[in-house]
């Protein structure tokens, strides 16, 4: 008996049989995880560390080493692998295949890395464990404005961002593209020189000045008291009017005096973004695990 002559002569259960696959059929594409653009697991995390002045040499003998060691004692890692310049160390740890909870062992990381990093070296810096590499950004936002300057851009930029961010299906809003401003002084060599004055002293004057540090505090009652001292620049024409004394003598003169203040942008910048070949900033937009991109 043949297939087809069973389904015919038992019809009854051929049309259940067909109503099961239909059922399950959609069942299935119901519950199909789907994304624009999915994201995957990534089971690689650097640390780095940054050893100012220091020779490679010395970066891998007095820090990368430290912390390889330290990072072997991870039950879950597969390799590990060092790179060591002039003044960095990038310790990359890769994680075996068979593990998917990825958070518990870059927590456990960042405790074995603390543990090891007072034992490193005078003038290295704390180690920055990175383990962001598995965000994908679907949607990617261009904001341009004639007429508008890149720090206006960057106010609109963090507006944007705040309503993306209200979204159910937004996991993380990043701005790209923004250029950080700076106060620059251009000065004459010869000028300083005529009143007493070098760059490197000019720098120490103005660094007593700028007071970015704490005034401490008291309780008046069930209240404490946070003191802020003065001296920190709120403008550019509080820079221009700092007062300097000339070495070795009373004589006071300001510093627009000797030097030009100008507002503008770090040059050369980190990174650029162009919408259409005009200057923009970029919000790029990640979906969370579960959510519709469309």
């Amino acid at each position: 008996m043949t297939l087809t002559r069973w389904a015919i002569e038992n019809n009854r259960v051929t049309w259940v049989l067909l109503a099961v696959i239909v059922i399950a059929g959609l069942q299935a594409f119901n519950n199909m995880p789907r994304a624009y653009d999915p994201g995957f697991i990534i089971r690689t995390a650097q640390v780095v560390t940054y050893f100012p002045g220091a020779a490679a040499e010395r970066v891998e003998a007095l820090v990368s080493s430290p912390i390889e060691e330290v990072v072997k004692e991870l039950p879950e890692l597969d390799f590990v692998r060092s790179e060591s310049r002039a003044g960095v160390s990038i310790v990359s740890v890769n994680i075996r295949e068979s593990y998917t909870a990825m958070r518990p062992i870059w927590d456990n990381l960042r405790r074995k890395v603390d543990s090891v990093a007072p034992e490193l070296p005078d003038g290295v810096t704390q180690p920055e464990v990175n383990d962001d590499f598995g965000d994908v950004y679907g949607i990617v936002v261009g904001l341009t404005g004639e007429g508008f300057s890149f720090k206006e851009l960057d106010i609109i930029a963090d507006e944007v961002k705040a309503v993306f961010l209200q979204i159910p299906d937004t996991a993380k809003v990043e701005i790209l593209g923004v250029q950080e401003e700076r106060i620059f002084l251009e000065y004459n060599n010869a000028r300083l020189a005529d009143l007493g004055l070098s760059p490197g002293l000019l720098t120490q004057i103005l660094e007593e000045r700028n007071i970015v540090v704490s005034g401490g505090s008291f309780k008046l009652g069930d209240e404490r008291i946070s003191l802020e001292p003065s001296g920190n620049f709120e403008s550019m024409a509080e820079i221009g009017a700092t007062l300097l004394r000339l070495p070795g003598t009373n004589q006071l003169f300001q510093l627009r005096d000797v030097a030009q203040l100008n507002r503008s942008y770090v040059d050369p910048p980190e990174s650029l973004v162009r919408v259409n070949g005009e200057p923009a900033i970029a919000i790029a937009i990640a979906m969370r695990d579960g959510g519709n991109n469309i």
